[in-house]
C-alpha cells in the first residue's frame, strides 16, 4: 500500500490508513457519495495501563519501504513526510503537541509544560519546554533548537528542501527568552498555530545548514528523540532494530527491542503475521484479511482514518495538459463503483471521498466533487469533442490530428491495492473508449518517478491531518515544477493563481466560520482545474497478537510508544 502524507501529517498518529482495493470487476454503485461516511470507532484498540504492561519482549513489525528508500531520515525534510516513513521512525519520535482519541489538541508534557496563545493582537504563542527533554546522545533540547528549526522551515532560504513551510513562513519573529522558554509571534492572525507544534524537534546543527538538513541524513537517522533508537540498520536485507534510548526522560519503555523488517508485498506481509514472524499487520486487502483472521488469537482492529484515495492528473503531461480532458477524466471516473471495490470484503460501508481539504467526517465536509465534477458520461463526451476530439464509435477510440486518446496509470511494483484501483480507473474510462495502460514500476522508484513528472495518472493515498485547511495548502498551491523534484508536494504541476489569495485569508481568519466559508471556494477552484479526483477515505485495519498492547490502528490518538508491549 502507498500513501503520501500531507504537511505535518502522520506524526500526531500511527498507523495512518490503508488502501482497501481487490479484484477488478465494477460492482453495483455504492449510496450516493454525498452520504455520510460510515460510522467507525475512532481507536480499533483497547487502551491498557501502563502497569499492566509487562517489562521486556520484542515487538516485530513490518514496513513497504522506509526511510532510505524515500532517500532521507530527517522528518522536516520534503522526502519523509510519507506516512509509511513516519511509522517506520515513530517509536523515535515525539513532539511538543499530541492529539487525544477525539481529535483534540494537547501539549505533550514530555517535550512542553505548556503551549498558550498569549496574544492575538498581534498573534503570539508562549511555549515553556520540559527541561529535562534531550536528544539521543544527551544533548538537551533548548528553544535555540526550536528557533533554528522554525527557521528551517520558513521557506524563506529555498536551499531547504521543504514538504511545507505552512505556518513557519508567517512567524515575524521568534524570541528565545531561555533555554526552555521561546515566543513565536506572527506577522499576520494564523489560524492552524498548533500544527506546527507537531513537529519533531531536531538539533540546530541540522537544521542550521542546508546541506546538513537535505544530504546529512539521506542513510541514517536523525538523532532519537523518542524511547527508542535505532540500532542496527541492514538496508541490504531490509532488517532494522530498536533498542530502549538510553537518554530518554520519559516512563521507560516497556519493549527490550522493536524489529523493522522491509516486506513489500501485501500478501507477504498478512502471512509472515500468521507465521508468527511479525506480532501485526496492517490489513489492506480481504486477502490479507482471511489469512490473518485464521491465526489462533488474532486481534482485527477497526477504525477511521485520515487517508484517502485519489487519482492524480499531470497537467504537463499531454493530453491531459488540456483542462477539459482532465474535466472529462473526473467525470468518467466511477467514485461509488470504485469504493464498493475497495471496500468489499473489509467487514465496512463503503463511501466516496469529495473533497480536496476535509475528510467525510470532519466539519465542513461537502462533496463538491458530486457538485462540480459529478459521474457523468455525456457530460464528459461532450468535453472532448469541445477540445476537438471526434468519437469513432464503431473502433471505439477517441481520436485527433491523428493521434488516439489513450492514458497511462503508473503503479508501484508489489501493492496489489494500487494495482487494482488502477485497474478500476481503466475499467472506469473504458466506458467512454479511452484506453488505459497500467504501467508498473519499481517501488522503490514511484515517488521518484511522480515528482520527476515521469507519468499521466497516478493513484495513491494522500494522509489529512487534524488542521486540514493549512496543511492541504501545499497539495494545490504553488504549482509544481517536475525539474524541481524535491520541492513542494503539487504532483499536478498546475494550479489557479487566485488560490494564493484565498489560502492566505483562510490561514488567517480566526472566526471557524468564516474560515469554513473560504475553504468552500477553495474547494471550487481547485474543482475547476481538476488536479486530482478524491476517490474514497480508507477505512483502517490491523491484526495484532491478542496480547499486543497499545499498538494498532486510531484516528487521532497520538501513539504512546512507552506503553506499547505485550500484557502481563
Amino acid at each position: 500500500m502507498i500513501r503520501k502524507s500531507t504537511a505535518l501529517a502522520g506524526i500526531a498518529m500511527f498507523g495512518v490508513g490503508a488502501v482497501l482495493l481487490a479484484g477488478c470487476s465494477t460492482p453495483t454503485p455504492a449510496a450516493s457519495s454525498s452520504a455520510p461516511a460510515a460510522s467507525l470507532p475512532l481507536v480499533g484498540y483497547t487502551d491498557v495501563a501502563y502497569a499492566d504492561v509487562a517489562q521486556g519482549g520484542t515487538l516485530n513489525i513490518s514496513a513497504g519501504y522506509g526511510p532510505n528508500d524515500v532517500g532521507n531520515w530527517n522528518t522536516a525534510q520534503a522526502n519523509t513526510a510519507d506516512v509509511e516513513v513516519l511509522n517506520f521512525l515513530a517509536p523515535t519520535l515525539g513532539q511538543p503537541a499530541i492529539s487525544d482519541a477525539e481529535g483534540n489538541w494537547k501539549p505533550d508534557p514530555n517535550f512542553a509544560e505548556s503551549i498558550e496563545l498569549t496574544s492575538q493582537d498581534p498573534q503570539v504563542v508562549t511555549v515553556k519546554l520540559n527541561p529535562d527533554a534531550k536528544f539521543e546522545g544527551g544533548a538537551p533540547i533548548t528553544a535555540a533548537d526550536y528557533k533554528s528549526l522554525f527557521a528551517a522551515l520558513s521557506g524563506k532560504d529555498p536551499a531547504f528542501e521543504l514538504a511545507s513551510s505552512a505556518g513557519y513562513e508567517e512567524v515575524s519573529a521568534f524570541d528565545v527568552v531561555s533555554d526552555t522558554e521561546f515566543t513565536v509571534t506572527f506577522g499576520k492572525a494564523y489560524a492552524d498555530w498548533p500544527a506546527m507544534f507537531l513537529q519533531p524537534p531536531i538539533p540546530a546543527s541540522i537544521s542550521s545548514d542546508p546541506e546538513t538538513f537535505n544530504k546529512g541524513y539521506v542513510d541514517k537517522p536523525v538523532p532519537s528523540v523518542g524511547p527508542y533508537k535505532f540500532d542496527t540498520m541492514d538496508a541490504e536485507s531490509g532488517v532494522y532494530t530498536l533498542v530502549p534510548n538510553p537518554d530518554w526522560w520519559g516512563d521507560a519503555p516497556k519493549l527490550d527491542k522493536i524489529t523493522i523488517t522491509l516486506i513489500d508485498d501485501q500478501t507477504a506481509q498478512a502471512n509472515a503475521f500468521a507465521d508468527d514472524t511479525l506480532d501485526a499487520v496492517e490489513i489492506v486487502t480481504p486477502d490479507q484479511l482471511s489469512i490473518a483472521q485464521a491465526k489462533k488469537g488474532a486481534v482485527i482492529q477497526t477504525s477511521g482514518g485520515l487517508t484517502y484515495a485519489h487519482v492524480t492528473l499531470n497537467a504537463t503531461a499531454a493530453p491531459l495538459d488540456d483542462l477539459n480532458v482532465r474535466k472529462a477524466i473526473a467525470k468518467s471516473i466511477d467514485r461509488e463503483a470504485i469504493a464498493a471495490v475497495m471496500y468489499a470484503g473489509m467487514d465496512a460501508e463503503p463511501t466516496t471521498d469529495g473533497n480536496y481539504i476535509f475528510m467525510p467526517g470532519q466539519t465542513g465536509y461537502e462533496d463538491v466533487v458530486a457538485e462540480d465534477l459529478g459521474f457523468d458520461l455525456k457530460g464528459a463526451a461532450k468535453l472532448l469533442e469541445k477540445s476537438g476530439w471526434s468519437h469513432d464509435t464503431s473502433a471505439k477510440k477517441w481520436t485527433k490530428d491523428g493521434k488516439d486518446l489513450s492514458l497511462s496509470v503508473v503503479v508501484p511494483d508489489g501493492t496489489a491495492s494500487n494495482e487494482a484501483r488502477a485497474e478500476q480507473v481503466q475499467a472506469s474510462l473504458a466506458a467512454i473508449d479511452i484506453a488505459v495502460t497500467i504501467d508498473t514500476v519499481p517501488a522503490g522508484d514511484y515517488f521518484t518517478d511522480i515528482s520527476s513528472g515521469k507519468f499521466q495518472m497516478v493513484t495513491f493515498g494522500w494522509s489529512g491531518t487534524l488542521f486540514p485547511i493549512s496543511s492541504s495548502e501545499s497539495l494545490f498551491y504553488p504549482a509544481g515544477d517536475p525539474a524541481k523534484p524535491d520541492e513542494g508536494q503539487n504532483y499536478s504541476f498546475t494550479t489557479d493563481e487566485s488560490l494564493g489569495d484565498l489560502w492566505t485569508q483562510a490561514n488567517s481568519e480566526l472566526d471557524p466560520a468564516k474560515r469554513l466559508e473560504i475553504a468552500k471556494k477553495i474547494n471550487h477552484v481547485i474543482a475547476g482545474f481538476v488536479p486530482m479526483v478524491p476517490i474514497a477515505p480508507y477505512v483502517e485495519k490491523y491484526a495484532t497478537d491478542g496480547d499486543l498492547a497499545n499498538f494498532g490502528t486510531a484516528t487521532f490518538l497520538s501513539a504512546d510508544w512507552t506503553k506499547v508491549g505485550f500484557t502481563k
